[in-house]
């Protein structure tokens, strides 16, 4: 029960009376100078400087008398309820979001006071946060409060009256905001009494999260700390997850905190680690994956240490362990593939169009640079810059010190010229070396601002080893060395034929999306980036995602849409023998991320080609031949949007009709499941929509092969500033919001930020079994495009079957275009309603609310047909019953979207390549209808039929006709030379201006192409992923 007047004004002096002296020891601060005592179970608090909360936005709060703060403005909601809210059974009218220093009953005599916390102290409170939770430095809060609850089972007017025992509880919260971060401090003096069943101390969120492991009991709250202070516990409480302080004494918890969460592979990055309490004198060290790789930490304080990552073989999700007081402390580390992390945290290797630079075999001059506020800001730091060298040895991989190309450099300079290239020239077994990194390194004493050392990224040692090869092999070392490559790599080609097929158009490139990524070092994206796609005949690439073996495809496409082959351009489409992104495990030769790609496929296309001026290019040409489309198949798709509209596989549209959450697809192990909800924001007419439903979450996964990844779309009551969709992966929350992260892999799984404006509203998410999806917000719903291979046979759902079919989960095929919605939504739809036991969401949504199968139109509304609907149907539908023109505009869209999806992947016949090895043509389109003629030979003299067609010869097949026969004949004595002039087209190719694609991502790309003219560096660029 609650204390009288009498009662509580004893025991708050009674408790000072014995504490007074010593009050300022303990972990408690003292209140607010205007303080004010609570009254009645619960007092409502509204700031204008709202708390971020778990990503959530909240300007009010409930202080409660059991012991916590929530995040309600309804001062009659906060109660104890007897609760265990670790539980995800919690129903909505009880699940607030709160923060409990002690979420108890009030059954006990007690006391709570609170107040605002002084501008004057703000500050400290700010500088002390930032030094306790790592990632938080230049913490400024504009509003904080202070909450102190003391509570006894027992009158204390009473206490040492005969037997009388004096059991309390004293404990305190402060919480912090500056509007963008929250933080909150928890204090415990006294945690005497005997906790009941379902009392804890914690935060309630989407989760629960304790403040300290339940192993130890609540009674050890005051002997803890998570804090340089026993007894005090601080937490970062904002944008999507809880990080805790450093200097924590529960052994039960061996999870490590770091800043950043991510490095690049190449290392340098010093990273903040906390966790367990640090000593002076101990000395730790961060390990990272389950290999040799590791670094000495830095002692800064109790709370925290600084470990610098190594340079790695290896990208993506790993374990940084730390080793202390005899314990194993981890956490989750990313290691970014180094074509991913921004370019402002690399080394640049200056080259130009003019000169090659470090990729030349005899530049006059080198220079490399490297960004400010990255190693040091102090004019007295100095550096060095190394040359790294990279080899391949015995299945190993490894990265030496090759050289000392500078020292004593201002680590402010930002920029280093090699005068004389010459006067560094390899000796002994560094000689074997042929490519590697640049890196600028401090020394002495120098302290690091982000990195202790910055790395290039790969670049080749022609220049270091000129010397020697000239020695060894004469003024035509490139060619020989080619030549040696070309018989040595001859004798296995079998891999080649094991390659995905490559799309046949542009359009198809862009659009397989689980398939096919972008390749950043061409790119329609990047048409406008001085020097994007430096091969004159191709506009756009893309990398195949999942590496067939160790190799990858490539595939290039010209101004014209049309796939380039290397048989017609030694700019063409190129196989890669090893993965440009690596193969799983990395680490061992030929499997390393870029570094295997390089050795394996770039250094012999410098010597073949940018090194002999394309002379012995068609060595290289011939065993990286272009895998064609002749095998390619176009995925099929899918989609939902607007309000519940679904566009089937077999283009058959339907409607859902009531919340919950349903199987969208299933085949085999995959499936992929969709949340309807009611409308969560308000049209612009201020409308709320409770009749129809919409897409608001969609969750995936491959059962035994795949991570769990779920993507929602953020209600009103997030801060939507930045992100409009969460992203949670085994149910964590992941971050996007670094450019360097936007591409994230998981087990069995990529997840990919396409959203380049920093609203987080786009992801592309793809399977390892070629299964892609996207999802973006629209018009505050959610909109999503499932792309899936015709291989998959076998498929179900309510996105129907391969052949358009709708089935049941029984097998039973069921019409949906019957005009009974009762029948459409009790039969076919609940029939994929998912249970909870196989539910892929974080929460269950049951599909058993109300449904409305027969909208009602809102007043007004229900003959308007708007014109930008364009007759579409669900647009109008939408624009009747939501009254919104956003929502209505981006459903006609999406229709719009969804047809040109459907006509783009529709397989292409073609003949394939007309195969005349050294021709020259008139056209390289080769798919059914076209005409192509023979002109001339580069090489020798042309032989045969000139002209043919791609002809049908089914209604499924195709071939060239006449029978080609073509040849270019060589004499002896040029077969003898082998030294093959480059390639130069007959007719040039049309130069675009605009191509027409049909993009599934719902932003816009840019198309537009530089223009510039073109050297022989551009046999570089699209072979790389800088």
């Amino acid at each position: 029960m609650a204390l009288d007047a009498a009662h509580t004004f004893t025991l708050w002096i009674f408790i000072f009376s014995l504490k007074n002296d010593a009050y300022e020891a303990t972990p408690m601060y003292t209140l607010p100078s205007v303080a004010h005592t609570l009254t009645g179970k619960g007092h409502h608090i509204h700031t204008s400087t709202p708390f971020v909360y778990e990503g959530k936005l909240f300007s009010s709060f409930v202080i409660s008398i059991n012991g916590f703060v929530a995040f309600t403005h309804n001062v009659t909601e906060p109660d104890f309820n007897n609760m265990d809210w670790s539980k995800t059974d919690i129903s909505p009218l009880l699940d607030l979001p709160f923060i409990a220093p002690y979420y108890h009953d009030d059954s006990q005599y007690q006391r709570v006071e609170y107040g605002q916390i002084e501008d004057t102290r703000l500050n400290n409170f700010g500088d002390y946060c930032s030094a306790q939770v790592i990632a938080s430095s230049n913490f400024r809060p504009k509003y904080g409060i202070m909450v102190s609850w003391i509570i006894s089972s027992t009158d204390l007017t009473m206490c040492g009256v005969g037997s009388n025992q004096c059991l309390s509880n004293t404990f305190q919260l402060v919480l912090l905001t500056d509007g963008n971060e929250s933080f909150a401090i928890f204090n415990y003096e006294k945690m005497d009494m005997a906790a009941c069943k379902n009392c804890k101390a914690g935060f309630k969120g989407d989760d629960w999260t304790d403040i300290i492991s339940r192993r130890w009991g609540l009674r050890e709250l005051p002997n803890k700390q998570s804090s340089d202070t026993v007894g005090r516990y601080v937490f970062k409480i904002s944008p999507g997850r809880i990080v805790r302080a450093g200097c924590s004494t529960d052994t039960y918890t061996n999870k490590l905190t770091t800043y950043p969460t991510y490095a690049g592979m190449f290392g340098g990055r010093m990273i903040d680690v906390s966790g367990p309490c640090f000593n002076r004198t101990e000395t730790y060290t961060c390990r990272f994956g389950e290999g040799p790789d590791e670094s000495k930490a830095i002692y800064l304080s109790p709370n925290r240490v600084r470990c610098m990552v190594p340079r790695l073989l290896f990208r993506d999700n790993t374990t940084l362990s730390l080793q202390a007081n005899g314990q194993t402390y981890t956490a989750d580390f990313y290691i970014v593939f180094p074509g991913r992390l921004t370019r402002e945290e690399s080394v640049g290797a200056v080259r130009s169009k003019e000169d090659m630079g470090w990729y030349a075999s005899d530049p006059s001059t080198l220079t490399l640079t490297w960004g400010k506020n990255l190693l040091s800001s102090n004019p007295e730091d100095r550096v060095e810059v190394n040359l790294i060298g990279y080899k391949e040895f015995d299945n190993k991989a490894s990265f030496t010190l090759l050289s000392r190309l500078g020292s004593n450099i201002s680590a402010l300079a930002l920029k280093y010229t090699l005068d004389d290239p010459k006067q560094h020239q390899c000796s002994g077994t560094n000689c074997e070396y042929e490519l590697g990194l640049l890196e600028v390194k401090l020394i002495g004493d120098a302290k690091p601002i982000k990195y202790m050392y910055l790395s290039s990224n790969v670049i080749l040692l022609g220049w270091y080893v000129r010397s020697v090869n000239l020695a060894k092999y004469g003024t035509n070392w490139a060619a020989d060395l080619c030549l040696r490559w070309y018989n040595k790599d001859k004798k296995d080609k079998s891999w080649v034929g094991d390659l995905l097929s490559c799309p046949c158009s542009l359009q198809q490139a862009i659009l397989d999306f689980g398939r096919f990524q972008p390749d950043d070092g061409c790119k329609l994206q990047n048409a406008h980036v001085k020097g994007n796609c430096f091969y004159h005949d191709a506009v756009h690439c893309v990398r195949a995602v999942q590496p067939t073996g160790l190799a990858g495809n490539q595939c290039c496409y010209s101004s014209s849409g049309i796939l380039v082959h290397t048989a017609d351009s030694f700019g063409g489409s190129t196989p890669d023998k090893a993965h440009d992104w690596g193969a799983a495990p990395y680490i061992k030769a030929r499997y390393v991320p870029l570094m295997s790609h390089w050795l394996d496929d770039l250094v012999t296309l410098h010597y073949c080609c940018v090194w002999t001026a394309n002379k012995s290019c068609d060595y290289y040409m011939d065993l990286r031949p272009t895998t064609d489309c002749t095998g390619y198949t176009p995925p099929l798709p899918a989609t939902v949007y607007g309000q519940g509209h679904v566009m089937t596989f077999g283009k058959v549209s339907h409607r859902m009709r009531g919340p919950g959450d349903y199987i969208l697809f299933r085949s085999g192990n995959t499936e992929i499941q969709g949340r309807f909800e009611r409308n969560l924001y308000r049209t612009e007419g201020n409308i709320t929509i409770s009749d129809t439903v919409t897409l608001v979450a969609v969750a995936v996964l491959d059962r035994g092969t795949s991570d769990r990844v779920e993507i929602e779309l953020r209600g009103p009551e997030y801060d939507r500033r930045t992100q409009q969709l969460n992203v949670r992966v085994n149910g964590q929350y992941i971050s996007y919001d670094q450019k360097s992260m936007y591409w994230q892999d998981y087990k069995g799984v990529a997840i990919v930020n396409t959203d380049e404006r920093n609203k987080q509203s786009n992801f592309t998410v793809m399977l390892t079994n070629g299964i892609g999806f996207q999802v973006a917000e629209a018009a505050n719903t959610l909109q999503m495009d499932l792309l899936v291979p015709r291989s998959y046979k076998r498929f179900s759902g309510l996105f129907g079957t391969l052949s358009g079919e709708m089935l049941l989960p029984t097998d039973t095929i069921i019409d949906v275009n019957s005009p009974n919605p009762s029948e459409k939504y009790n039969q076919f739809q609940l029939a994929w309603a998912v249970t909870e036991s196989n539910s892929l969401f974080q929460t269950f949504l049951p599909a058993n609310d109300p449904v409305i199968l027969r909208p009602t139109p809102l007043a007004g509304k229900d003959n308007t047909s708007p014109d930008y609907c364009m007759g579409n149907q669900d647009c109008i539908f939408d624009f009747r019953h939501t009254g919104s023109e956003a929502i209505a505009r981006s459903s006609q869209k999406a229709a719009e979207r969804y047809a040109s999806l459907y006509e783009a992947l529709t397989p292409v016949r073609v003949c394939g390549l007309l195969d005349v090895p050294r021709s020259i043509k008139t056209n390289f389109d080769y798919t059914l209808g076209t005409t192509t003629t023979i002109a001339s030979c580069r090489v020798g003299e042309l032989k045969g039929t000139k002209t043919y067609e791609c002809v049908a010869t089914t209604n499924t097949t195709q071939e060239w006709s006449p029978t080609v026969d073509a040849v270019c004949e060589v004499k002896s004595d040029e077969t003898a030379t082998g030294l093959i002039v480059g390639i130069t087209f007959a007719v040039c190719l049309m130069i675009a201006a605009a191509i027409a694609i049909a993009i599934v991502v719902i932003r816009k790309r840019r198309t537009k192409r530089s223009g510039e003219p073109h050297t022989t560096e551009e046999m570089v660029k699209m072979k790389t992923s800088e």
